[in-house]
């Protein structure tokens, strides 16, 4: 039987395997970590927050500049703060103006060979730092590539893909849950979406997540394909340079973050290997940039996280502390009713109000997997839509990562559109490339996707990868994915090319990268179904009424198995119990699937191969002896 092949994440643990645990002051954590122990202030969500004033901008520009110009080059930077406001995006004189989007592993096909504006590259990488980052955990694009690849850890053979293999196709300005008002709430969109290529760091001040610098001049855009080695990356080594008096938390580095008992990479230099003069080269403003959609050539102060102005407030639900999303002023996405279905089974807004309370209690339960300290509660986006795909609702818990707004809606329409009767016609409408995978998935399983089985967003990654069984090397792809280089003629998978997923949102995302002030109003090619793109990891699950799908629960921020349990077992007749929400869904599954019609009861014709449906994390809530809490769901 094919078994879960994703990387399970465990408790974190911090460890010293990668990464000394010593310093002191505004030094190094030690060589590797990128981290300063002079950063620890113990934050962990509770914190006050912080922003970056006009000075503190023009202060860590300056360092970027100097320490460029150190090396004898030019580049390009841009500076966000935590929601992805860009504060201010500097080019050097003679910085290269482009960079070339490249796995470097031979890849044809999606972004592979894209000749993009190096602006763009950097708002992303500054963007990827300040989103996947929080109070508790502190990540870079150089973490964002280990964990994106067809293998974890990239380099090594015969291993899973990457835990968030998928989020880079996020954040884009299609989106329906980017904004790009006037004012400073976000999340922002990043023109390339979430980055890989390192050169992107998040920025602190006490202990609180205010930001990230973004660095481009290399003329690549890429990965970094092995984390045996400790290469040095020039734009890492400026990006560590313009932190300085900013760095993160020693604590909170990748390095000390332990997922499947393997350290995260957060940097591979440590603020011991970069020196910068008494005196800063001064910035000028003249080389400032505009770019439509995203930043005037000027520079601005960030503003505080949990304010109403950043988009996300600071709100209570169920008893805990929760926020909202919101566009300045009101709410973005208060609780209503899905779409009417016959025998009026769809969800009502006591429905939704049910789940939401359910998922969010139920993160506040769960022993995070990306935060420090351990047995801290995970943080985490939840969205809920209907059946086809409208947003009823979405709450968050205070600190999670800002990435999981857009991610979780994408995984709630993934879930809802795959497990609907008429999934396989609406993907085999989609215009170019996309129009394929609905036939590759009936090879494949021997049945339509008709909605006969249904499917979460592990299931449906399942059938993403370029390997199948996911990791061992040399096998064909899954029916949403393409064949890896050197393995397929033709289009071949990479990081910057997935399969279905890229594929439903070709048009758009490039469209948003030739002309920036002209996006479609959808990222997917085939309508509102999917208007911010598909998701291809774990943490959603359709919701049902009897026989009858009535929508989808979406969430992301933590790792995939925690991500799994929120959604899972908040839509579970245990988690709504515990809730207080007795009367709400079936006596029994609550709004889980039947069981028999999920997606690991298909019965495919390859042997000793099975899809996965959720799969929890072993113990896993905070004070509590119940080692399996998703038994019998």
């Amino acid at each position: 039987m094919f078994r879960n092949r994703f990387v399970s994440l465990l408790v974190l643990t911090t460890t010293c395997a990668l990464s000394s645990c010593g310093g002191g002051g505004s030094g190094s954590s030690g060589s590797g970590s990128g981290g300063s122990s002079g950063a620890n202030y113990g934050c962990d969500g509770g914190c006050a927050h912080q922003a970056l004033s006009t000075d503190d901008v023009r202060q860590i520009l300056r360092q970027a500049v100097t320490a460029t110009s150190q090396l004898g080059k030019a580049g390009t930077f841009a500076v966000v703060d935590r929601v992805g406001n860009v504060l201010a995006l500097y080019q050097m004189t003679g910085a290269p103006g482009t960079t070339t989007i490249t796995a470097q592993i031979g890849a044809a096909g999606g972004l592979e060979g894209a000749v993009v504006p190096s602006t763009l590259a950097a708002i992303s990488k500054a963007g990827t730092g300040a989103y996947l980052s929080s109070q508790g955990n502190a990540f870079s694009t150089r973490t964002a590539s280990q964990i994106i690849q067809e293998h974890y850890l990239p380099g090594q053979s015969n291993q899973p893909g990457g835990p968030l293999f998928g989020v880079q196709f996020s954040q884009f300005s299609c989106s329906d849950v980017t904004l790009e008002t006037s004012n400073s709430a976000g999340p922002r969109p990043l023109p390339l979406g979430l980055a890989g290529d390192p050169g992107g760091l998040p920025l602190y001040k006490n202990g609180d997540l205010v930001g990230a610098i973004g660095v481009e001049f290399d003329g690549l855009y890429t990965v970094d394909r092995g984390v045996a080695n400790t290469d040095t990356d020039d734009e890492e080594r400026v990006a560590l340079s313009a932190s300085v008096g900013f760095a993160a938390p020693a604590e909170r580095v990748g390095d000390n973050i332990s997922l499947d008992g393997r350290s995260l990479r957060f940097a591979y230099l440590s603020y011991g290997d970069v020196t910068l003069p008494e005196t800063l080269d001064e910035i000028n403003d003249a080389n400032l940039q505009s770019v439509s959609r995203y930043c005037r050539a000027e520079i601005r102060g960030g503003v505080p996280f949990g304010s109403v102005a950043s988009g996300f407030a600071d709100s209570s639900r169920a008893g805990v502390p929760s926020m909202i999303l919101t566009n300045g002023g009101g709410q973005r996405f208060p609780t209503r009713a899905g779409r009417p279905l016959p025998g009026g089974v769809q969800l009502s807004g006591a429905d939704v109000d049910a789940l939401l309370d359910s998922a969010l209690l139920t993160a506040n339960r769960a022993r995070a997997a990306i935060r420090t300290p351990r047995d801290t509660a995970a943080r985490v986006t939840i969205f809920v839509v209907d059946d086809q795909g409208t947003p009823l609702g979405a709450t968050r818990s205070q600190d999670a990562p800002v990435f999981g707004a857009d991610v979780a809606l994408q995984k709630a329409r993934t879930a809802a559109l795959f497990s609907s009767s008429d999934a396989g016609g609406v993907i085999g409408s989609a215009p170019g490339l996309a129009r394929n995978y609905a036939g590759e998935y009936a090879a494949f399983t021997g049945i339509p996707l008709n909605g006969s089985y249904v499917f979460n967003s592990r299931s449906v990654g399942n059938m993403a990868r370029p390997f199948l069984p996911d990791g061992i090397d040399g096998t064909a792809p899954g029916p949403f994915s393409l064949p890896f280089p050197g393995v397929g003629v033709g289009n071949t998978w990479s990081p910057f090319n997935t399969g279905l997923q890229f594929d439903l949102i070709a048009a758009a995302v490039l469209s948003g990268v030739t002309n920036p002030g002209g996006v479609p109003s959808s990222c997917a090619s085939i309508g509102v179904r999917l208007r911010n793109g598909m998701q291809i990891f774990a943490g959603a699950v359709p919701l049902f009424r009897g026989e009858t799908l009535i929508g989808a629960i979406g969430v992301s921020g933590d790792g995939i198995n925690q991500d799994d349990l929120v959604a899972f077992y908040g839509a579970s007749r245990r988690g709504l119990d515990y809730a207080g929400h007795t009367g709400s869904g079936d006596v029994t599954l609550g709004f889980n699937a039947p069981q028999e019609r999920r997606a690991d009861h298909i019965d495919l014709p390859t042997p000793q191969l099975r899809l996965r449906y959720s799969n929890c994390p072993e113990g896993p809530f905070i004070r509590d002896n119940d080692q399996n809490g998703c038994e019998g769901l």
